[in-house]
């Protein structure tokens, strides 16, 4: 199936980690902020969190600039706060330290392209030392996933197309940004999801854990060769 992939690309919590973020919990706590500064709420309940901040930044920004930005820095330090927490308690699922190893033996570049801020997601590697190549949180990049730039900037770090990428994910989300950038996608399913999790998306393969993408995976079409990537 991915006999002309140079590479994969994994989503973080929920496929690589597990992470127990409350999120209807930091959608509360933004919106309670988003109330403070006079915004209405019920419209924006249906919004991914980081998107609703920057809807309401912009909002606020068009009278004034400065109480905009004063918004998305309190709100952006909530949502922080509540990811840090949660880093405390995060492990790798098993055998994925080793997956990612494989995977990297066997000549695919290896990226790790979440939406979480960078210093939870280090205060989770520093504990769960996980192998890759590229790793790109929202704080290294202008457009986050479900944004195609997001993905693109990290096949463009390994060196690859889109089309030469395999999207890994957790999330419906995952797969249909995989899609968008021409990669092969895998969605992973959550613990607690039934059979048609996916079947709005159409994911080109359906796996119970991201280690069973092992035996899909022979070694790749052509060996990586970037002189910024990481040691194993």
């Amino acid at each position: 199936m991915f006999e002309n992939a140079r590479a994969f690309l994994f989503d973080f919590d929920g496929t690589l980690v597990q992470q127990r973020i409350d999120f209807a919990h930091m959608r509360e706590v933004v919106l309670r902020i988003v109330a403070g500064y006079g915004f209405p709420v019920e419209p924006l309940r249906k919004m991914y969190v980081l998107e609703l901040i920057s809807h309401v930044e912009a909002e606020l920004a068009q009278s004034d600039g400065s109480r905009g930005r004063a918004f998305a820095a309190e709100a952006q330090r909530a949502v922080t706060d509540i990811e840090l927490e949660a880093a405390k308690g995060a492990f790798a699922f098993p055998g994925v330290p080793e997956m990612l190893r494989q995977l990297r033996e066997r000549g695919f570049g290896v990226s790790i392209v979440t939406r979480n801020c960078r210093a939870a997601v280090e205060r989770v590697l520093a504990r769960n030392p996980l192998p890759y190549d590229v790793l790109l949180t929202r704080d290294d990049v202008a457009h986050i996933k479900p944004d195609p730039r997001h993905l693109l900037a990290a096949a463009q770090e390994l060196g690859v197309s889109g089309p030469q990428t395999v999207m890994c994910g957790d999330h419906p989300m995952d797969v249909v940004v995989g899609r968008r950038i021409g990669a092969l996608t895998v969605g992973v399913l959550p613990p607690e999801a039934v059979g048609d999790y996916f079947a709005e998306v159409h994911p080109d393969l359906v796996i119970p854990s991201v280690t069973d993408l092992l035996p899909w995976c022979p070694s790749a079409c052509k060996t990586i060769d970037n002189p910024s990537r990481r040691p194993i």
